[in-house]
């Protein structure tokens, strides 16, 4: 297939979320020739705020033990401290570029508490936080000349198993592209998607992912995908949004399906309950109800404490459902995922020239994440990830012809195929979808695991068997490998996890095993998907 060579630029970010523009901004900072690609919607609007020691009684060194307590023995120091150490800073320069962040009536930071955190420390705007910094910073590279196309449908980084050259993909008029790059950072999120049931959009489907084990790199702690644990089942249209847990510290209820209070009969102390440990609690209440909704109960909220917590109130309200009238039908959904690329501090993975930040890096949260950390890391590691993929770049016209060669190969590749017929790739899609939400949710078991273990190789037979005759069938055939490699990779790192931790639980293992506090690794050679376990914190990656 003929393939288009774009401009080469020092540092290439495959994502446009907060994370990916947060590196973007970092790199050109730094001189260095930086351009954007995304292949449409984000969830980064969704932010309502992060968490950040700015508090009276809070420390860098109160959020670092705060993300060690959550992570549960998998949090890796090296990141947490990371995080801790830069989040207030981030606040800092977010405030340089204009935000103005909600304050008290005295004046200080007005602090939300997430569920996990000791102390309130989540510093937000109102509820559009997300929407404001991706705001900021969209302006800021526009004045840098950055370019930023949300039309580029990634389907590959360009490797020869050692080194990233760039990336290959499908740009929205059917263009087969080269980018070639001194370096790439890979800010392309989770993998929603592969949920019936998400808070993501449709076009997050575990990208990153599969992108970095392909080119060779390690991932990590592929088993932990948090659920958020209040969402809408209804109305349809806002089926899946996430109602924010904050909410209960201000008056929110949670009732069962006869209308009581069930918390207590799962938690003594509500205050130091884990996102996870509340999705997991839901989970079963619905269960143990015949199925009924879990119902969140705003109605004694005051309509300043919905404005300050809810996205959503207006659409609701469009939809005939005010939250301080009528009672909201929940269930967790799948939201963000724990693991990702295993990298050290600098966002570097295994490959030399690749990094990753935000929800494409594995290793921070460990086995549950503090609710607020989400924004937090996009923040943090994308300023990280750029300023480090800045500092490695190196580019020049050989590594430029190698990264056109590979390319073409890479296209060739795709292209191929034994026969597989096109009938079944639409099928298989929603076979890996159903194995995700039935096989590899909140509760798990080795039958399950088992289960998505062979979706998943068929599917990637499947995928490999698909002859392409262009840009649409590319695009089709990528989704699904893409798709049957990230839930492969998440049913051999359960597989491996023989207990229940943090998140993860497995129901023929519900017990917490001391001698298993440690991350799995997992890496994709040869079609053959390898987990195991790894060393222990450090910064070997």
């Amino acid at each position: 297939m003929d393939v288009s060579i774009r401009e080469p630029v020092d540092v290439l970010v495959i994502g446009a979320g907060l994370t990916g523009l947060r590196a973007a901004v970092a790199a050109s900072g730094l001189g260095k020739r930086t351009a954007v690609l995304s292949k449409g919607p984000r969830c980064s609007t969704g932010v309502i705020g992060f968490n950040a020691p700015v508090g009276p009684r809070d420390s860098p060194d109160r959020y670092f033990a705060d993300l060690q307590a959550s992570g549960q023995g998998l949090s890796r120091p090296s990141l947490a401290r990371t995080l801790a150490r830069r989040a207030a800073g981030e606040a800092a320069f977010l405030e340089s570029m204009g935000m103005e962040f909600s304050r008290d009536e005295s004046g200080g930071y007005d602090l939300l508490k997430p569920l996990g955190c000791s102390v309130p420390c989540l510093i937000h705007k109102g509820i559009v936080t997300g929407a404001e910094a991706e705001r900021l910073f969209l302006e800021a590279l526009r004045q840098a000349h950055v370019p930023v196309r949300f039309d580029v449908d990634v389907l590959d980084l360009l490797s020869d198993g050692g080194r990233v050259y760039g990336a290959v993909g499908v740009e929205g008029d059917g263009t087969l592209c080269c980018y070639p790059a001194g370096a790439v950072v890979l800010a392309a999120g989770g993998c929603g998607a592969l949920y019936p049931v998400t808070t993501y959009p449709a076009a997050i489907r575990g990208d990153s992912y599969a992108m970095a084990a392909r080119a060779g790199a390690v991932l990590t702690d592929m088993e932990f995908i948090q659920f958020e644990p209040c969402c809408l089942t209804e109305p349809g249209p806002l089926r899946g949004k996430g109602i924010s847990t904050t909410m209960m510290n201000a008056g929110g209820r949670l009732l069962n399906g006869d209308g009581k209070e069930f918390l207590s009969d799962y938690f003594q102390d509500l205050n130091g309950v884990k996102k996870g440990e509340l999705a997991r609690a839901i989970y079963a209440e619905k269960r143990r109800c015949g199925g009924r909704d879990v119902l969140y109960d705003l109605t004694g909220l005051s309509a300043e404490e919905l404005e300050r917590h809810c996205l959503w109130t207006e659409r609701l309200r469009s939809y005939g459902w005010d939250p301080l009238q009528r009672l909201l039908p929940i269930a967790p959904a799948a939201h963000t995922f724990l693991g990702g690329v295993r990298t050290d501090s600098a966002c570097r993975t295994s490959v030399e020239g690749l990094f990753a930040a935000g929800e494409a890096m594995g290793g921070l949260h460990g086995a549950d994440r503090l609710g607020g950390c989400a924004g937090a890391e996009t923040f943090v590691f994308g300023a990280v990830a750029g300023e480090s993929a800045a500092r490695f770049s190196s580019l020049d016209e050989r590594r430029i012809q190698t990264a056109a060669s590979l390319a073409g190969e890479l296209l060739d590749r795709l292209s191929a195929g034994s026969g597989s017929p096109w009938a079944e790739a639409e099928s298989a899609l929603l076979e890996l979808r159903r194995c995700a939400g039935e096989d590899m949710s909140l509760v798990r078991s080795a039958a399950g695991i088992g289960r998505a273990k062979s979706v998943s190789v068929r599917a990637l037979a499947l995928s490999g068997g698909l002859r392409c005759r262009g840009a649409e069938e590319l695009r089709r055939k990528n989704a699904l490998r893409s798709m049957a490699l990230t839930l492969g990779m998440m049913a051999a790192a359960s597989e491996v996890r023989r207990e229940s931790r943090g998140v993860f639980y497995r129901e023929d293992l519900p017990q917490t095993d001391a001698g298993c506090a440690i991350n799995i690794r997992v890496t994709y050679h040869g079609g053959e998907i390898a987990a195991g376990y790894g060393p222990a914190g450090g910064e070997e990656v």
